[in-house]
């Protein structure tokens, strides 16, 4: 029965049916194979009671206030900040592109939205500066994903969801990730500039341009204290948080950068509702699935199965980044979580995996998966900002996926990156 699910599944997809609707039909191929078609009336009732969570809304938010944030035009001046902090560094056009991503990450929640946002402003510059069009967008491509690491994140909110796991620990459990990928990001742009002769954009550090860019920054800025500082001072809940996000966005959109109006605000909320809808009706089809699963005992059989074949917590590691980085190849990332955490949790806390641990290697291995072929996200971003054909980014790219897989390999090797924050905000619970 395992098989037939999974046949469906891949035919449905395969043949261009979205996802959610795919994990329904599955469901509907299992009731007609079972002769138990009088299943069917659950559908409804899983659909609306998979997407029926509090902690689900954060999402909706999350995705709003980064489009209102993209619209507000805020990543001009997180790009000024960025350039007066490492403006002095040689290459340091790319260098500035990967801090603003950082920047810009920490007010949205989302790759391709990081991408896009930050690649419009930096891409004409390093164009001008005499960049390579094919590397400005493989820089754009990868520092984009570092989006879903910095908080708030979205995907570790639907981790979160899924898992039950504190949505406040794996928030902050991406920051660590974030950085050492960043870090691999600007050491390889540093090598890659030196070895082209890219110069810099300022002769000299200057504390002044520092000051003067962050308060020009400082409404960008504010919205990760609040929204982190909200949340773990105990003001309110991550979903809360969120809502208030929504509401300083728009506060600043309207009347202090006055850069929305009732004709933008229209199509950010359309926009929104949208992406939205994608991820709410993968939700609520992974809820009807699950009930199939686990009515088959699906999860139970692969748990068994990992449990006799797999001989150590690092093994089973490295085999869920295989599985990880493949699916965030040919799928978008809150699907992947969606569809395999189910699976594969439930088998990571039988080896006695941190669920915050595994939460983070799981969406650092999808930032990996944003940005390779042939759904690569951020990439499609990339290249739509720069107007570059595909083949002659994709090799630019290829480098930066290796980068980025010797940083997984560091967040393998050392948990402590990832914990250490929350352990601390979280008095050792984790």
């Amino acid at each position: 029965m395992a098989m037939l699910l999974l046949v469906a599944f891949v035919v449905f997809a395969g043949i261009g049916v979205p996802i959610g609707i795919s994990l329904i039909m599955t469901a509907f191929t299992y009731f007609a194979a079972m002769d138990e078609m009088f299943y069917v009336q659950i559908i409804a009732p899983r659909l609306f009671g998979g997407i029926s969570s509090f902690e689900l809304l954060a999402i909706p938010m999350f995705i709003l206030s980064g489009d209102l944030l993209f619209e507000g035009k805020v990543s001009k001046s997180l790009v000024d900040l960025a350039n007066a902090l490492v403006g002095h560094i040689r290459g340091s056009m790319a260098i500035v592109t990967t801090v603003a991503c950082m920047f810009f990450g920490a007010v949205s929640g989302s790759g391709p939205a990081t991408a896009a946002a930050v690649g419009s402003v930096v891409a004409p510059e390093m164009e001008k500066s005499g960049y390579d069009k094919a590397f400005t967008a493989a820089v754009i491509t990868a520092s984009g994903p570092l989006g879903i690491l910095i908080p708030p994140s979205i995907l570790m909110v639907v981790y979160g969801v899924v898992t039950n796991t504190s949505i406040g620990a794996l928030l902050i459990s991406g920051i660590g990730p974030g950085l050492v990928y960043a870090a691999f990001l600007v050491a390889y742009e540093w090598w890659v500039c030196k070895k082209r002769g890219y110069g810099m954009v300022n002769a000299t550090f200057s504390f002044a341009n520092v000051v003067t860019a962050a308060r020009n920054a400082i409404w960008a800025l504010l919205i990760p204290v609040i929204i982190l500082g909200g949340i773990y001072s105990g003001i309110f809940t991550p979903t809360e948080a969120a809502g208030v996000s929504v509401v300083y966005a728009l506060f600043v959109g309207l009347f202090i950068l006055r850069t929305l109006n009732h004709k933008n605000l229209f199509t950010i909320l359309l926009n929104s509702s949208m992406t939205t809808a994608t991820v709410m009706l993968v939700v609520g089809g992974v809820a009807c699935l699950s009930w199939v699963l686990t009515r088959e005992q699906i999860p139970e059989m692969l748990t068994e199965m990992a449990l006799h074949t797999v001989s150590s917590p690092m093994a089973f590691l490295l085999i869920c980044n295989v599985i990880l980085l493949f699916a965030g190849m040919i799928e978008n990332g809150s699907a992947c979580i969606l569809l395999l955490t189910p699976l594969m949790f439930p088998i990571s806390q039988e080896y006695g995996i941190n669920p915050v641990y595994f939460g983070a290697i799981t969406v650092a291995n999808l930032a990996i998966g944003m940005m390779t072929p042939p759904v690569a996200t951020t990439l499609y971003v990339a290249a739509k900002v720069t107007n570059i054909s595909f083949s002659r980014l994709i090799p630019q790219v290829i480098p930066f996926c290796f980068v980025l897989l010797a940083a997984l390999a560091v967040l393998m090797i050392f948990p402590a990156i990832t914990m250490t924050l929350p352990n601390l905000l979280f008095a050792g619970k984790f």
